[in-house]
């Protein structure tokens, strides 16, 4: 009798210790299977979006705006795709109109003989930007290649002393600026950046301006005028520079 019951408390002992076991097997699995549970918390990629200070960024494409290019009369708006981590592309097309610091360098607006009005035309431009860092649509820094084209339109108008006849002549110029930038985007939110630039350029301008001339008529004995399109073209170094605002989306 006693070698019974030593027997089943034998066989007891052995099953509780082989289900305890089972339960710290299952509890270590648990504890290292992904999502688990730590400290109350779910550690998934949801959960842990920001790591380092950087947002998590599933965003390869961003509209943009460029407040800075107002200074010279250009209303851009941008298109950025991320193609990589370290390369994206972005295209801009925009409307002109009165170029402030044109006007402060040349006083294209400012005429003796009338007065100019500004009209509505176009811009286009392209940015393929390098991150060294593959930290694109992230805190981080660029370098890129800039191609800008700028076209302005104006109608001079001006009255004749004798006839009191008005006159008017289209005018205009455009630029081509072709150059590299430094740049610096900073992501405050996770749909925003910021991004800061500068750099230089060669400006390839292009201006046409009216000039009055007279001609003297050797049969009628008169002097005869008209206002003529003069082309002149010319290339300088620009300083490049703004900050531009993007919203990010998917």
């Amino acid at each position: 009798m006693k070698r019974l019951i030593f027997v089943l408390a034998l066989v007891l002992f052995a099953t509780e210790f082989s289900s305890a076991q089972t339960v710290v097997v299952r509890k270590r699995n648990l504890e290292s299977a992904p999502g688990a549970l730590n400290g109350g918390q779910i550690n998934s990629p949801s959960i842990n979006s920001v790591r380092g200070g950087l947002y998590y960024s599933r965003y390869n494409h961003a509209i943009k705006i460029n407040p800075t290019a107002l200074v010279a009369g250009d209303i851009p708006l941008s298109y950025e795709h991320k193609v990589t981590d370290y390369f994206t592309l972005e295209g801009s097309l925009g409307v002109t109109t009165f170029n402030f610091t044109e006007d402060l360098i040349r006083g294209y607006s400012i005429r003796p003989d009338g007065e100019t009005l500004n009209k509505l035309s176009y811009s286009y431009g392209i940015n393929a930007k390098f991150f060294p860092e593959a930290d694109a649509f992230q805190d981080g820094y660029y370098i890129a290649f800039s191609f800008n084209h700028r076209d302005y339109n104006q109608d001079f108008y001006t009255q004749s002393a004798t006839s009191g006849v008005d006159t008017v002549v289209n005018e205009g110029f455009n630029w081509n600026d072709i150059g590299f930038t430094l740049g610096y985007q900073n992501r405050p939110s996770e749909r925003m950046i910021f991004d800061w630039y500068i750099g230089a350029a060669i400006r390839n301008k292009t201006r046409f301006t009216s000039e009055y001339e007279t001609v003297f008529d050797p049969v009628s004995g008169l002097f005869s005028g008209a206002y003529v399109i003069n082309e002149s073209k010319n290339s300088t170094p620009a300083l490049l520079g703004g900050v531009k605002i993007s919203v990010l989306f998917r």
